[in-house]
């Protein structure tokens, strides 16, 4: 009987030693370990990319980004990644280079809005780099305006505005609010 009773004192001790790893960070959260999107929580502002059931007129998802303050959402626009012939919406390790889908699901670290010009025609003016917190072969992300939308719509993988007011909309957020995370959440 002590025996047992030491047995189930070690394994209270062992639980109770990993409940903090049980509660989710936004450093922490990681799809590659199992770890879901929707646990992540901050009361830091943050971008918060979703799955919307409609879809464009050239065949994109439309995606619902969100400006999130204190866990409420000020304001949703509406965006979309990859190009129409390839929405699979993966998690970032499955995420292949050059394939022109959606960005990959994951948590991503925020750079400075650059407005400095020089981007190509389809990006628009402004653009927010995205450093994935994950690993995955995809490089070069970031969030834009779709300015070639009428003649090329979509993108080859980063979060594309509708409109030039959506695209300003998000830079004014991130520089307000001193935006540094984008939690991008398809649910996988």
């Amino acid at each position: 009987m002590k025996i047992l009773s030491l047995a189930i004192a070690s394994t209270i001790a062992l639980i109770a030693a990993a409940l903090p790893s049980l509660n989710p960070t936004p450093a922490a959260a990681n799809p590659a370990d199992g770890t879901k999107i929707s646990w992540v929580a901050t009361k830091q502002p943050l971008l918060r990319v979703t799955l919307s059931p409609k879809l464009t007129e050239t065949g994109e998802r439309l995606l619902n980004l969100d400006l999130v303050v204190n866990g409420q959402v000020q304001q949703r626009l509406q965006a979309v990644s990859g190009k129409a012939d390839v929405q699979n919406f993966r998690l970032g390790q499955v995420s292949r280079a050059n394939s022109r889908e959606p960005l990959p699901q994951g948590v991503y670290v925020l750079g400075q809005v650059d407005r400095a010009g020089g981007l190509p025609p389809a990006m628009g003016d402004t653009f927010i780099p995205l450093a994935p917190q994950f690993s995955t072969g995809r490089s070069g992300l970031g969030i834009h305006r779709d300015a070639d939308r009428p003649v090329g719509p979509g993108t080859i993988g980063c979060l594309a505005l509708l409109t030039q007011e959506d695209i300003d909309a998000v830079a004014s957020f991130v520089s307000a609010y001193h935006v540094r995370t984008l939690i991008v959440d398809y649910g996988l």
